[in-house]
């Protein structure tokens, strides 16, 4: 009626509804009234439907976008959804849709009708799923098509649920609340995930600070002994590495240099090293082995390699406790005769530097420590001559794999050391370079760690 206003109320069955528009509005509103409005000279529609089954959503803010290009079914489905609590937004066609969720807007769930002018709800569902999108977005896709086949299409190219014309409120709220429930999922796992996150971040601080505890207990200066120059290099693999070495004095004319390395790795293995950092000192109060206090004279005598490594045993069964072990190479210098008295414990055995080029004294071995509680460890010496060098090292260095997934080797190692010119500094300098060169590219599996002497 033109230029009048008003309101006409009727109640209109699902069947009489099937055949309203051009497309046909598939909708089977059972039970819902339909309140149409008319304002002078307009000719405006409003559709407000109502339902006892959709008075309250578990999200009564969730954002939804509709897509339909049929003015009368885009309508219905906006008033629909706001009289159930939803807030709505409606375009034309998928284009609109596509154009509209790439901008800042956040909506949680988009409703579109198949067939649509300029992009389809099937091609429309393809572009939304090839991009990264969080949160994520569900997807209800509605045709009057039946069939399998249609079903299957709407639900490979990425729609989350597939309504086919007509359908009842029932059914559409049904599957809002499945989409609502997918997004409530979706919002625990990622708070779950910034809660993992935070721990994680501060597990991470927690292991750089003990990283920096465990580097405090590595030696900072070399001891001063006239005649002989010491040298060293550490890398853990991880924030916290399972290998350990020390340079000390032990008296007026020995000096002791040890490396350890902890099996496995992380935590554990740099725990079980920095204790056994502590006992191995000289410094009786911090609890060290290396010395004890001779029956008949009452002063302190150094302990041989064999006796602290039978005794690290003893004290150390840790195959039964934790399952780990470690191996152990511990020498003794006599400065005055130049002679290394040494002991290995499962390690491998040290490199010897002299004008008859580099060799490694492989000769025995041991049992590592912690794996069988009766192990006896013999001792082994080498002397020295002026210009003679002695490298300690750890299977890290060997163990180093290039891009090629090749060890670096012992070979390399003895071929390295015994072709630089200069002191023990510039020898492990070269040695550290070909390392860091030899595997760039490659994750470090093992810690590496090499200790060097020498005589001047």
């Amino acid at each position: 009626m033109p230029g009048a206003s008003g309101e006409v109320r009727d109640l209109v069955p699902a069947i009489r509804l099937k055949q309203l528009s051009r497309k046909g509005f598939w909708f089977a509103w059972t039970h819902f009234s339909v309140h149409v409005s008319f304002f002078g000279g307009r000719g405006g529609l409003r559709a407000i439907a109502s339902s006892s089954g959709g008075k309250s959503t578990e999200n009564p803010r969730m954002r939804v976008l509709i897509a339909d290009d049929d003015r009368l079914q885009r309508s219905l489905l906006e008033t629909t959804l706001s009289g159930w609590g939803y807030e709505v937004t409606s375009v034309e066609n998928g284009m609109q849709a596509w154009e509209l969720l790439q901008g800042e807007s956040q909506f949680s769930l988009l409703i579109t009708d198949w067939v649509m002018p300029e992009l389809d709800g099937v091609s429309l569902c393809r572009r939304l799923r090839k991009e990264p999108r969080n949160p994520y977005l569900p997807i209800i896709l509605l045709t009057s098509r039946e069939g399998s086949s249609h079903t299957v299409e709407a639900l490979n190219s990425g729609a989350d649920a597939f309504l086919t014309k007509p359908f009842g409120p029932s059914r559409l709220l049904a599957q809002i609340r499945v989409a609502e429930r997918i997004l409530g999922l979706e919002e625990r796992l990622a708070e779950q995930l910034r809660e993992l996150r935070i721990a994680n971040e501060r597990l991470e601080s927690g292991l750089v600070a003990a990283g920096a505890v465990q580097s405090s207990l590595l030696p900072e200066v070399s001891p001063k002994i006239h005649g002989v120059d010491f040298e060293w290099s550490y890398q853990a693999c991880e924030s916290l590495g399972g290998d350990m070495f020390n340079i000390f004095r032990l008296d007026e004319r020995r000096v002791g240099m040890y490396v350890l390395d902890v099996s496995g790795h992380g935590p554990s293995a740099a725990l079980q090293s920095v204790t056994l950092s502590h006992v191995l000192t000289p410094f009786d109060q911090q609890g060290g082995i290396l010395k004890r206090i001779s029956e008949a004279s009452g002063r302190y005598e150094v302990m041989s390699p064999p006796e602290v490594a039978r005794r690290l045993n003893r004290e150390f069964p840790l195959i039964e406790k934790s399952g780990q072990f470690f191996t152990f190479l511990y020498g003794i210098l006599d400065v005055e005769t130049r002679i290394v008295h040494y002991v290995k414990a499962g390690h491998p055995g040290p490199i010897v530097v002299s004008r008859d080029g580099a060799h490694c004294l492989e000769k025995g071995g041991g049992i590592p420590i912690g794996i069988l509680p009766d192990a006896e460890y013999e001792e082994e010496q080498v002397a020295l001559s002026p210009g003679d060098s002695l490298v300690f090292y750890t299977d890290g260095v060997l163990e180093t794999l290039s891009v090629r997934r090749e060890a670096f080797g012992l070979d390399r190692l003895i071929q390295t050391i015994g072709e630089t010119e200069g002191g023990i500094s510039e020898r492990l300098r070269a040695l550290q370079l070909d390392l860091d060169a030899f595997g760039l590219g490659e994750p470090r599996r093992d810690d590496v760690t090499f200790v060097g002497l020498q005589i001047s």
